[in-house]
């Protein structure tokens, strides 16, 4: 693929994503104002609004389309497919948990530090993992608050996993 036809699906994507955020926030603007959302759900803690998503998730978007088309660059086509399956798998993953929460379902807890586990066996911190998240969740949550959450269990994943490998490297026999 050209440079040229990357960024144009780049750029037509990071549009898509900005145009579904915007329907978002038109349609809470409609039905009674955008929302805002306390941090961990405490009203004592700050509240961040649902606006702030005109600006992450299109940024979300730019960045994770560059980082799949960087990694697919030396793979090609399989790279760009696991990326695709990747974003989808979180999207269902985020639409679930938001589905649940939504339903005020006790299950929810469970779904929510179920990541922590997935976050062993799955390498979550690439990008199309927090973007489909953020996504699903943005219509119960808003984008800010499981971006965050979502690079968190980002951070997690890659320090187990690279702990893992230094690991592995240290205690297995040398290869001569």
């Amino acid at each position: 693929m050209t440079a040229a036809t990357a960024s144009r699906r780049r750029t037509l994507l990071t549009l898509v994503a900005l145009c579904a955020e915007t329907a978002l926030l038109a349609r809470e603007y409609l039905h009674g104002g955008v929302a805002s959302h306390h941090l961990l759900a405490n009203p004592d803690l700050p509240a961040v609004s649902n606006w702030w998503g005109l600006l992450l998730v299109p940024l979300l978007t730019w960045w994770t389309v560059g980082r799949v088309e960087r990694r697919a660059a030396g793979a090609g086509g399989p790279a760009r497919r696991a990326a695709l399956v990747g974003f989808l798998c979180a999207l269902a993953y985020g639409a679930m948990l938001a589905a649940l929460f939504a339903a005020g379902s006790p299950v929810v807890d469970y779904v929510f530090f179920g990541l922590l586990a997935l976050a062993l066996v799955v390498r979550l911190w690439h990008a199309e993992y927090l973007l489909g998240f953020a996504l699903a969740m943005s219509v119960v949550a808003g984008p800010i608050l499981p971006a965050m959450f979502g690079a968190i269990i980002a951070l997690f994943s890659w320090l187990v996993h690279a702990a893992a490998r230094a690991l592995w490297r240290r205690l297995r026999p040398g290869v001569a």
